[in-house]
């Protein structure tokens, strides 16, 4: 299959759709301006062998994980997705590319679609190195506020969104569901000071949000949710790191008023939210143990090498 051809059939798939007004064909694509002029861009790269591997899965699953890990970002941020554009580096020794860009473009599709998402442009090419695609997404904020990692005060109480470890292990980084239905409540439904999504594990990304917030956490380790794709025979320490540490969870991780945790608690069906601890003045992670014993937060989760 030629570029051409590539790029004629993608245009035929992905017809422009509000708020796309001209999307695949041109040097660039054209959005509607959102009414209230703020529009959040996201964007990530995955790389065969780093995020997933090939070998194991389907395009198609490729292709989903990395749409599904932007619009996590995008549910971070109270926005919800309106454009998608997808960059891909295809290694030259793909036997059908054309198969190959069939599976993963399925991938894709099904879940743009199911989250109102217009795939409206990005760059195609080949080389000698593993396979890689980076999405790039733009949103519409859900909320006049847009919180950010930088917003947890003292005296905020910390929740996450549901169980956490085992992602990789068991493939549910691959089909994981993006917390979109989530943020839309938040949105209209409670006052968040913080919020970001769990990518690289809460050992990680919390240090990250109390950095960002010049601020400290004290954190309960029996109320740390664990998922069941941890397995229940491991000692508690370490089911209790897999669930810190592991990561690639893509819950969301917020920080809110006291006054904000009774709505949370009263969420409707189907949406969770675990109290994991409290953001405190001064520097730091500490863990509380079943023991009563403190510590400070072991390092641990994800950190790429540059």
């Amino acid at each position: 299959m030629t570029e051409n051809e590539f790029l004629q059939s993608l245009a035929q798939r992905f017809p422009a759709r509000n708020p796309v007004l001209h999307g695949i064909g041109d040097d660039g694509a054209v959005l509607q301006a959102e009414p209230h002029g703020r529009v959040v861009v996201v964007t990530d790269m995955l790389l065969d062998g780093t995020h997933f591997r090939l070998s194991e899965i389907t395009p198609a699953l490729a292709g989903r994980k990395a749409l599904a890990v932007n619009l996590s970002d995008l549910a971070a941020m109270l926005a919800k997705p309106t454009a998608a554009f997808i960059s891909l580096a295809i290694p030259r020794a793909t036997t059908d590319s054309t198969a190959f860009l069939q599976s993963l473009y399925h991938g894709l599709q099904e879940l743009a679609d199911e989250f109102h998402c217009v795939i409206a442009g990005g760059d195609t090419n080949s080389w000698d190195g593993p396979f890689a695609i980076n999405v790039a997404l733009t949103g519409s904020p859900l909320s006049t506020s847009i919180p950010l990692r930088s917003g947890a005060r003292p005296g905020d109480l910390l929740f996450v969104t549901g169980p956490l470890g085992g992602s990789l292990a068991s493939g549910r980084h691959l089909t994981f569901r993006p917390r979109l239905d989530i943020a839309r409540w938040l949105a209209d439904s409670v006052s968040v000071s913080a919020l970001m999504d769990i990518s690289d594990g809460l050992a990680t990304d919390l240090p990250r949000m109390m950095q960002a917030s010049g601020t400290s956490a004290r954190l309960t380790a029996a109320d740390i949710p664990i998922h069941s794709d941890v397995p229940p025979d491991l000692p508690p320490a370490l089911r209790l790191q897999a669930a810190l540490s592991d990561g690639e969870d893509f819950e969301l991780l917020l920080a809110v008023p006291p006054a904000a945790a009774t709505a949370l608690q009263a969420a409707p069906e189907g949406l969770a939210f675990q109290q994991i601890g409290s953001v405190e003045a001064g520097q730091g992670i500490t863990l509380l143990m079943p023991d009563g014993q403190s510590s400070r937060l072991p390092a641990g989760g994800w950190q790429h090498r540059l």
